[in-house]
């Protein structure tokens, strides 16, 4: 938020406090300064000095910040009051006090975005002159709009996820009695599959990798690198093979959406 100087008196001044300042306590001709670029204002200069540079910037080497610091305070901000102007142009059945209210709001920069801080922010720069009643209604319309623009984009990842998931398992996860008995992956999965262009034998990475994680749901990326160099040589009768298998078994865990690798351990999403 701007701070300025009030030149008469030497008062630190928020923005929203200069026109209560000079009407109430100095009485005299608006004269101040920025306290962050020391730029003094004379009368209504002052009004469209909206944002100022950080101390960052002001003591930083001549060219080290070419286009300014984006902050992310700022960034919300500014979201924040676009969405405000939005509901003025958008809301065409509010009572007159409401929408008179509504666009008197948007013309501050420095609107609070939780609910306490936003009504003692009215009521203040208000002079307590409003209706806090309206002002509760104004908050209420301002959080309707601010659910609905945030609803839609939570819903898509989550579906996507879901979708994900769907897609990578082709077969249903082994039961508790085909593990008791022995038979833990599907029959295709213990024999040898030969392609027919190649004649070579295929194993199947993902199918495996599902496999070993669904009796301990975890273990580590080294322990997951052993057994699946067996099952590769049980499987192909291929020994010379190390390296090409822990690269594809790498790529492989990258791209199956419901294992998580975390530092040297693998798990299992249930």
């Amino acid at each position: 938020m701007v701070v300025f100087t009030c030149n008469h008196c030497g008062e630190s001044l928020h923005k929203p406090k200069v026109e209560k300042h000079y009407q109430f306590q100095c009485r005299n001709y608006k004269s101040m300064t920025c306290v962050d670029c020391f730029k003094d204002f004379k009368n209504e200069e002052y009004s469209v000095h909206t944002k100022c540079i950080t101390e960052d910037e002001r003591y930083a080497a001549k060219g080290t910040y070419k286009n300014g610091i984006v902050k992310k305070g700022e960034v919300k901000q500014e979201s924040w009051l676009d969405m405000i102007r939005s509901i003025c142009e958008t809301e065409k059945n509010l009572k007159p006090s409401i929408k008179h209210l509504l666009e008197t709001i948007s013309e501050y920069t420095n609107v609070p975005r939780k609910k306490q801080k936003f009504m003692n922010f009215i009521k203040s720069s208000s002079g307590n002159r409003v209706s806090m009643q309206e002002v509760e209604q104004i908050w209420d319309i301002i959080e309707k709009h601010k659910n609905a623009s945030t609803a839609q984009p939570k819903e898509q990842p989550q579906q996507e996820t879901l979708n994900n998931k769907r897609s990578s398992e082709n077969e249903d996860p082994p039961s508790k009695k085909q593990k008791k008995n022995g038979n833990s992956a599907p029959e295709e999965s213990q024999q040898t599959v030969n392609e027919p262009d190649s004649g070579k034998p295929k194993f199947d990475y993902a199918l495996k990798i599902l496999e070993i994680l669904q009796e301990k749901q975890s273990m580590s990326h080294k322990k997951l690198q052993k057994k699946i160099l067996k099952a590769y040589r049980g499987a192909t009768g291929q020994s010379d093979c190390e390296e090409k298998v822990i690269k594809k078994l790498n790529r492989k865990l990258k791209k199956i959406p419901n294992v998580v690798i975390e530092q040297d351990t693998v798990s299992l999403l249930s």
